[in-house]
């Protein structure tokens, strides 16, 4: 495209347009990209004049087209924001910053820069939606100009299009965009299934042609007779919606019925409906494929009414039915609804924002620390398929197609998510992971001491609720981690005969927060749980030395004594009943409540609990053991296994099952076999309390006549 005819259709649709805002960001762009060439062998300034170009189809205004133009300055041409400032004013400035790729940082791999620059991207749509127009712009140009790429690079920048773009340009209601991306992305990745549908659809082209042709006069003449004025079009639908339907419902290409789509353009509301009843009542339609997005719109805006029929020939064909004002915004999405002054938009940022429903991804982007895990979590937002449902207000929420109740939740506030504990819909009690359907209403019930938990991730499907939980149970177990770095850390100190508050007071532990590169002390507590410090090697910075050579001579009686005391005065880890983050159950030995444990600082994974003569754990570092004990308080279930040596008779494991049900016991996992000599072993695996269920259990197996002998079973054999 040449600059004249960005500039001609500019003109026509924004009068009195400042069309020397563009001429003055074309020269601009062609001296920054002067001897630059793409991989075609063509002036790179051909890339920046398609993209302002493809913007002006878009009909975007003054300050986005010149951005097409200078969208790839700052990366390839050490152009700087503010000189782009001094020439351009703040609002271009800010847009070709928004689209630059960050350049200056060093990742770990291609995978965490394309998350960072992704998520870069997305906080600048924050700011003003139209970076991610003009980056749809330049994917959009790259994509129809890839052919002289090598095959890998085709492949991994379709995936990328495929996961982000696409389903963004849906998003923002630039159907026939998303639809041109997802035909490229399919012609890189699977080049030989789209060759072999595009031949096919090929071979008969001609005769659809034929049937559009007829079946839109047809349809026409139906309504003309019940005076309703519409206009008609009808094409084949685009190659990877064909290609998404054979995969989704295991066809082949010519088990596709309804290949064909046709659009009815009427002149109101109204005649919507109007015209839905009259084909209705011309062919047989399929109800569960009848679709009102007139009544409930998408979440971009966009309106229309689809129905599939058994149309002439006995052939399957798709009507949407809308008004002219409806296609409109279903060609242009977010465009359709801004207003020019002097070609510079007229819409304030907040309006912008208005017309837009991606503020949830704004709002995923500054809280997810990890850009791998936004990416991750953002994609779950961006595909098509949606549910909506309605607060008790009437207000309502767009969701996607397989979203929970716990969703819902987070979608009002990510406290009421957090406090969640019931939820009614259409009036009736659901669980948490209840699947939203379209139309429900759905009430929240809260209560203030709850909190979210792990299970939460599995029941959560949107990238809002996933990033407030994942953000609530980071900080829990933070500060779980430093209430045992620090417990860890007082008890190793008194060994010397300190204290914890006196080196608080001083500031000496603040110091050694700084020593470690830490910024506060509570830093030091939290790495001393996770393993990345142990508790003598901060007491070794914080203590003079002499104080660990007395400690290592013969003290006295009344040393003796004093240490007793002050033994008493040690604060072990307290480790409940139910497994948590920072304290696990070692699988080697399997200790339950009940049993004398020692905890293990291990790196990275909290303090794992041991028999105190396992094997495996005497071998480790005796500098990471801790003082672990049961909690007296704790409610939660173990896993215990019993091995049984019996006599291979009848009614055995009805016995053993009897002994369970009286003592009150669940048997999570039973396994029976025969062994030699006419005797069998069974394994159970049961839920007990503590230590005194399991010994109780296996007492009163072994009173069973023909049991020859019960066992606890442990993964490793121990003293």
């Amino acid at each position: 495209m040449r600059l004249n005819d960005i500039l001609d259709t500019v003109g026509e649709y924004a009068k009195n347009a400042d069309l020397d805002v563009i001429m003055r960001a074309y020269v601009f762009s062609a001296k920054a990209h002067a001897g630059q060439t793409r991989k075609s062998g063509e002036p790179y300034l051909t890339h920046p004049l398609a993209v302002a170009g493809i913007l002006s189809e878009w009909k975007m205004d003054v300050d986005t087209i010149a951005t097409g133009l200078l969208h790839d300055t700052m990366e390839d041409c050490l152009v700087t924001q503010e000189e782009i400032f001094s020439l351009f004013g703040d609002e271009v400035a800010e847009l070709v910053d928004g689209v630059t790729k960050i350049g200056k940082l060093e990742f770990r791999s291609k995978e965490e820069a394309q998350a960072e620059n992704f998520r870069k991207m997305v906080l600048a749509m924050g700011k003003d939606i139209r970076v991610i127009l003009v980056k749809l712009a330049d994917r959009l140009h790259n994509m129809r100009t890839m052919q002289h790429m090598r095959s890998d690079r085709q492949k991994a920048i379709s995936q990328e299009t495929l996961d982000i773009f696409a389903p963004i340009a849906n998003r923002l209601g630039l159907s026939k965009v998303k639809q041109e991306l997802e035909d490229l992305c399919f012609q890189y990745l699977h080049d030989d299934v789209f060759s072999e549908l595009t031949r096919k659809l090929n071979d008969g082209a001609s005769d659809r042609d034929q049937y559009i042709k007829d079946t839109s006069q047809t349809l026409q003449a139906e309504l003309a007779k019940n005076s309703l004025a519409s206009e008609i079009t009808g094409r084949s639908k685009h190659l990877f919606s064909v290609y998404r339907k054979m995969l989704a419902q295991n066809l082949e290409f010519e088990q596709v019925h309804d290949l064909l789509a046709f659009r009815i353009f009427v002149d109101d509301l109204g005649s919507c409906y109007t015209a839905l009843g009259l084909i209705h009542a011309k062919y047989r339609h399929f109800p569960d494929k009848l679709k009102d997005y007139v009544a409930h719109p998408k979440s971009n805006g966009y309106q229309s009414l689809h129905t599939v029929v058994m149309g002439p020939q006995g052939q399957q064909i798709e009507i949407q039915i809308r008004t002219r004002k409806m296609h409109a915004i279903a060609e242009n999405g977010i465009a359709a609804h801004w207003r020019y002054k002097e070609g510079h938009l007229a819409l304030s940022k907040d309006d912008i924002q208005k017309v837009t429903r991606l503020r949830e991804l704004f709002e995923a982007a500054r809280e997810v620390e990890d850009p791998a895990e936004f990416l991750e979590t953002v994609k779950v937002d961006l595909f098509a398929a949606e549910a909506f449902a309605f607060t008790p207000r009437g207000d309502v929420k767009f969701f996607p197609l397989g979203a929970t109740a716990l969703d819902f939740a987070y979608s009002i506030h990510s406290e009421v998510g957090n406090r969640c504990t019931g939820v009614r819909v259409n009036g009736r009690m659901v669980p948490l992971r209840y699947a939203l359907t379209s139309g429900d209403t759905v009430e929240i019930l809260t209560r203030d001491d709850q909190r979210p938990n792990r299970d939460w991730l599995s029941i959560a499907k949107t990238g809002r609720a996933l990033s407030r939980i994942r953000r609530e149970i980071r900080e829990d177990e933070r500060s779980k981690g430093r209430e045992i770095g620090q417990n860890l850390l007082e008890a190793e100190l008194q060994k010397y005969g300190a204290t914890l508050r006196k080196l608080i007071r001083n500031g000496e532990i603040k110091a050694v927060a700084r020593e470690n590169g830490f910024r506060r002390s509570e830093e030091v507590y939290l790495a001393i749980a996770q393993g990345r410090l142990t508790a003598l090697a901060v007491c070794r910075q914080l203590l003079p030395a002499n104080v660990f050579e007395k400690a290592s001579e013969n003290p006295g009686a009344i040393t003796q004594l004093f240490q007793k005391i002050r033994r008493r005065t040690e604060s072990p880890v307290l480790i409940n009943g139910v497994e948590d983050v920072m304290v696990s159950y070692a699988q080697c030995c399997r200790p339950v409540p009940g049993e004398t444990v020692t905890g293990y600082v291990t790196r990275g994974h909290g303090i794992s609990v041991h028999l105190s003569n396992c094997n495996q754990m005497l071998a480790l570092d005796p500098e990471r053991r801790v003082p672990v004990q049961w909690h007296g308080a704790h409610q939660g279930r173990h896993s215990g296994e019993v091995r049984i040596i019996c006599t291979d008779t009848m009614g055995m494991l009805a016995e053993i099952g009897a002994v369970c049900k009286t003592t009150g016991i669940n048997v999570t996992r039973m396994t029976a076999g025969q062994i030699e000599d006419n005797k069998a072993e069974i394994i159970l695996e049961v839920s007990i309390l503590d230590i005194r269920e399991l010994q109780n259990l296996m007492r009163l197996c072994e009173r069973i006549k023909g049991v020859i002998a019960v066992e606890r079973v442990r993964s490793h054999a121990q003293n």
